[in-house]
């Protein structure tokens, strides 16, 4: 992903290995020695444009831009792999975690995620509950003598999208879908 481009000293924020290892603690990215162990184990390497090892190099670099655009932050599947291997004992789950979190304040969020927070949002369901769908699950809710879905409460699913710290990029999507 960093290949092949030159980045600028101003482009790099010095500051932000120090900011994840804060948070981290003793399981600290500083003490990662670049075996790529957590890259070789990594279960969807394939997927993704920056491996493991390369992320950690890429924080201790400070080229937060590369890293909060890289997919790899998202795909990944938090099967903490990575975190058991490493010999060192570095918690790369951990720190994934912090990245997406930094992503999303930064509102540096894949559309997809943003688009299924949009529905949560508006129906309480990741997959709407609505039209032939929602005849479909009644039916088959009918058939094996379940009750019937009760509608979640949207105040209080919008509550919490919120006082997480969402609301901003749900306010995002929305500007995004008025400007089509």
């Amino acid at each position: 992903m960093t290949e092949g481009k030159a980045v600028k000293s101003e482009e790099l924020d010095h500051d932000l290995r120090y900011q994840i290892t804060q948070q981290v603690g003793e399981k600290t990215l500083l003490k990662c020695i670049q075996c790529g162990v957590c890259s070789s184990g990594c279960t969807v390497s394939e997927y993704i444009d920056l491996q493991p090892h390369r992320v950690v190099a890429s924080l201790l670099l400070g080229l937060k831009e590369q890293i909060l655009n890289s997919n790899a932050i998202w795909t990944c599947s938090l099967c903490h792999r990575c975190t058991e291997r490493c010999p060192k004992n570095v918690d790369y789950s951990f720190i994934l975690t912090l990245l997406r979190n930094l992503a999303v304040d930064e509102g540096s969020v894949p559309d997809e995620y943003l688009g299924t927070l949009q529905t949560v949002s508006e129906n309480g369901f990741v997959v709407p509950y609505s039209g032939s769908m929602k005849d479909t699950i009644d039916r088959r809710r009918e058939k094996m003598n379940l009750p019937e879905l009760e509608p979640p409460n949207l105040d209080e699913i919008n509550f919490i999208i919120e006082d997480t710290g969402l609301g901003h990029l749900l306010k995002k999507e929305n500007t995004k879908e008025e400007k089509k």
